[in-house]
């Protein structure tokens, strides 16, 4: 019974549009016209009351495709607020990286990141600037958030950098407030950390961290990262300080090159000094 009402209430236009020319092919054979006209106005008040006290019901099939309707305008909707929210973020981010290359002292070369490599515990990303930019091994690598990492390969079109996130990179910093040096390390997870900053000087959680002047490897005043934690270890004499880095690495996009090297001669005077140590050790 249940399907029969169903089934009625589904095809309920096509079950009133079949009565309905059955009463009138009855008509028609009907011979009496004052009765017959009495007749019609009652059959035609009680269709109308029988739709009215049935219109409530819905139609299943225009039900269905008035939700495929709307589902499909959902997602469109979707696709395209999506679309734009991508464009706001991407547009933000240019204006960015435009007012950092506009307020900049230092010489800057636009690069797109176009590949991202994670081997072990050491992450890379390639960028589509190489030598017949400019590029060169050991240039620094920035956005307008701070430090990425230093270039360690590059070809005509492309170049390696070697992203603070990896195990070889050691950074000389400063935490600006206190102006303590220490060196930054990867802590193999999301954050860094700031390494040979002694217990006796006070750390505060919130502190800018830059790279330092005594760095041989990366210009000074760079941004890194802020201070989120202050741990007393008490097997070490140092603190045990984890610095959230300015730079989301997993989102890298657009990066700039610092178009110069680091200072180099006091690295050159200290490796000579290394080797005549080893010289020295070696004659004795």
């Amino acid at each position: 019974m249940q399907r029969v009402v169903e089934w009625l209430i589904r095809y309920r236009e096509h079950v009133v549009t079949t009565l309905l020319s059955v009463i009138a092919i009855s008509l028609m054979s009907y011979g009496n016209v004052t009765q017959l006209g009495g007749f019609r106005a009652l059959i035609i008040g009680g269709l109308g009351m029988l739709q009215e006290a049935f219109a409530w019901i819905p139609n299943p099939v225009a039900l269905q495709r008035e939700n495929r309707a709307l589902r499909q305008i959902n997602m469109e909707l979707l696709q395209e607020t999506m679309v734009l929210r991508r464009a706001g973020i991407e547009n933000e981010q240019l204006r960015r990286m435009l007012a950092l290359r506009q307020q900049s002292r230092l010489p800057l070369l636009s690069a797109s990141v176009i590949g991202k490599t994670v081997f072990r515990t050491r992450q890379f990303i390639t960028i589509d600037r190489g030598t017949t930019s400019g590029v060169r091994v050991g240039m620094n690598v920035i956005t307008d958030a701070g430090l990425v990492g230093t270039i360690v390969g590059a070809s005509s079109n492309y170049s390696i950098v070697q992203t603070l996130f990896n195990r070889d990179v050691r950074v000389s910093a400063r935490i600006v407030s206190t102006r303590d040096e220490g060196i930054i390390v990867w802590d193999g997870f999301e954050y860094l950390l700031a390494q040979n900053i002694p217990k006796s000087h006070r750390v505060n959680v919130g502190d800018t961290v830059v790279t330092s002047g005594l760095s041989t490897r990366f210009v000074p005043e760079i941004p890194i990262g802020i201070i989120r934690s202050v741990i007393n270890d008490p097997n070490s004499m140092f603190h045990r300080i984890t610095v959230e880095p300015n730079v989301e690495f997993w989102r890298l996009e657009q990066v700039f090159v610092i178009m110069q090297l680091p200072p180099t001669e006091h690295a050159e005077l200290e490796r000579s000094l290394q080797k005549y140590i080893e010289q020295r050790m070696r004659g004795k």
